[in-house]
């Protein structure tokens, strides 16, 4: 059986940085996915802090009663991830009316509006929901990986509310439950899916945003006082010795493109390891930084397999300033996994060019604009 492997779409963005929802490159990612006899959508396939639900829906309607044509007669397997969490609330919900304990994985049949829909769109492709992750084979795990935010040095949002959270006395034991970490996350999660469905979040009061522009770019070891203020108002703190004492956490300041890589991987690492994954192959998304590349040493779990990610299709220029080469976060990855071997992947942007990716955005961002209701 060949699988494909995709995460972090982010359909129905507010800021248009979901690739996918431009109908070109749409075509690009399912002509090369329908020759697979199994997807796997590996988290964050919705954006669900933008916008309210229905109107996420009626902007990813498209996209899956296309995959549904491109996959018809084949399975598809949607793993929720943080940015779509509610995608798993309905699994969650059963499971403990039943009295059970969420393990490594958990399947189930699409329940709730939200899943039914989706469904319905795909037509003839038969849609099952697995979460936390997946078993692709007996030596081959698949999550998205957000709960590795629990273990993760950058003082994203996201990580700093779970260190407030663990403050309280929820740390995830050394050996650790996927529950565990649910205990943590699952709030965060869903205060910030109601905060959209109310209507009360867009791209332009998106605090992490507005803080990853200021402290990532290329001058980031020269911030102003100006900017700390700003920064600290988007929502991450400057004061990072602060934090930690307030938290007793272990946040560092590097916010750099290979900061963010050893951290991802470091975090994936302990998180493989609390959860005792005696696997060969642990693959996730979440980072958006898909690898290793063949210029990349490999990246080995305590347990003696190997990390692999799927990287994104979102396109921020956060991460790509003019004139650069694509790096680890260009977007347009897909995983591939046969019956024997290591995780391969493929991307299928890499010889984009900056601006087309750039006009891609803004022609969505500018329908959303349009439409906006």
């Amino acid at each position: 059986m060949r699988t494909a492997i995709v995460s972090d779409l982010h359909l129905g963005a507010g800021t248009g940085e979901d690739l996918v929802s431009d109908p070109a490159i749409r075509a690009t990612l399912l002509e090369r996915i329908a020759t697979a006899d199994r997807l796997v959508l590996l988290g964050d396939v919705l954006e669900l802090r933008d916008f309210p639900l229905a109107r996420v829906l009626e902007l990813t309607q498209p996209f899956f009663t296309e995959l549904g044509e491109a996959m018809a007669g084949r399975r598809i397997v949607l793993v929720p991830g943080n940015h779509d969490h509610r995608l798993a609330e309905p699994l969650l919900e059963e499971l403990s009316l039943g009295g059970g304990a969420l393990g490594l994985e958990h399947r189930a049949l699409p329940a709730g509006e939200a899943l039914t829909r989706i469904g319905s769109w795909l037509g003839a492709a038969e849609l099952s929901v697995a979460y936390p992750g997946v078993w692709l084979r007996d030596d081959v795990y698949a999550t998205h990986g957000h709960y590795m935010d629990c273990h993760m040095t950058l003082p994203r949002l996201e990580c700093v509310a779970a260190a407030a959270v663990m403050r309280s006395g929820r740390r995830p034991p050394e050996a650790a439950a996927p529950g565990d970490y649910e205990r943590v996350l699952r709030p965060l999660y869903g205060f910030a899916f109601g905060l959209a469905d109310g209507g009360l979040t867009s791209k332009a009061n998106r605090p992490s945003e507005r803080a990853w522009r200021l402290v990532a770019g290329r001058n980031a070891g020269a911030i102003t006082k100006a900017a700390r203020k700003a920064a600290i108002g988007a929502g991450v703190p400057a004061g990072i010795w602060a934090l930690n004492r307030l938290l007793r956490a272990d946040f560092a300041p590097d916010v750099s493109a290979a900061a963010i890589t050893r951290d991802g991987i470091a975090a994936a690492t302990e998180l493989s390891r609390r959860l005792r994954l005696d696997a060969a192959h642990v693959i996730t998304g979440h980072t958006h930084r898909a690898g290793p590349e063949e210029s990349d040493q490999q990246w080995p779990l305590a347990g003696g397999g190997t990390l692999h990610n799927t990287g994104s299709w979102v396109y921020a220029d956060v991460f790509h300033h003019p004139g650069r080469p694509p790096g680890p976060y260009w977007p347009g990855t897909v995983t591939w996994l046969d019956d024997e071997g290591p995780p391969l992947r493929e991307r299928l942007l890499i010889e984009r060019p900056r601006d087309e990716l750039r006009g891609a955005v803004q022609r969505t961002a500018g329908r959303l604009r349009a439409t906006r209701r």
